[in-house]
């Protein structure tokens, strides 16, 4: 090879080392490769898993498939309930509690409306009562055997005789959790105790409907109640909620 024929080969190659180190990476931006790629090493690309035809069926059902909507507790509706006494050898079964959103308790009075009644004379155990509300009173009135109890024999031309005994009635409830039935709530009694004598004066010295409030917080409570009653006529006990809470709870 002559000289000349080599100066021209020089000349190529250097064109060329100087388009790949100074003209390509100005054009793109990027720096020079001066790697020496080695036969054998370059990376193999892994290959793309296939889906048998039945996982892909699966595959294409599971992803496509709706999510169910729940359904709504319904409300109540107005309606109250009466609750009957279960007997005082058994317990009501437990009933499921539920959460919901807190609110705040009611701050001043408003109209209530009767959620449940219990009526009677007798002790015992009432059956499970479901309280889905943030708020609610237990309203109730009681009335006692008179204070003296006597008879007195009348005696034809002669003095009547007449004996008695002096009674006192009393009268408690128990609210208790229906979920932990050993769980006393709270042991609700009359505030002043059971005086017929004080109440016959008048309207100002009859404490009655006796009123114990209730506050619930972010819980949905269930109950159940053990009624004990001493030497009483009759009772009268209604659960009461706030009008508001028609058709939301």
């Amino acid at each position: 090879m002559e000289k000349r024929d080599l100066a021209i080969v020089i000349a190529a190659l250097a064109i060329v080392i100087v388009l790949a180190l100074v003209v390509k990476p100005a054009l793109t931006g990027k720096p020079p490769d001066l790697s020496i790629p080695i036969p054998g090493t370059e990376p193999t690309p892994s290959p793309t898993p296939t889906l048998p035809d039945w996982a892909k069926d699966y595959y294409a059902s599971s992803t496509t498939s709706a999510t169910p909507v729940p359904t709504p507790s319904p409300t109540w509706s107005g309606q109250s309930q009466t609750l009957g006494i279960v007997g005082p050898g058994s317990t009501p079964e437990p009933t499921l509690s539920h959460s919901r959103l807190p609110e705040e308790p009611t701050p001043v009075p408003e109209k209530m409306l009767v959620y449940a009644t219990i009526d009677g004379n007798y002790g015992g155990m009432t059956e499970n009562i479901s309280m889905p509300f943030p708020y609610w009173e237990l309203q109730y009135t009681v009335e006692p055997w008179d204070r003296f109890v006597g008879v007195t024999e009348s005696k034809a031309g002669g003095i009547a005789s007449s004996m008695g005994t002096q009674v006192f009635p009393s009268f408690s409830i128990e609210v208790r959790d229906a979920s932990d039935p050993d769980r006393v709530i709270r042991t609700i009694e009359p505030a002043g105790g059971l005086d017929p004598d004080l109440w016959g004066r008048g309207d100002d010295y009859d404490p009655r409907p006796w009123v114990e409030k209730f506050y619930e917080g972010t819980s949905r409570g269930s109950y159940y109640f053990v009624i004990k009653p001493h030497m009483i006529r009759s009772y009268h006990i209604e659960i009461l909620v706030p009008e508001r809470y028609l058709g939301n709870y």
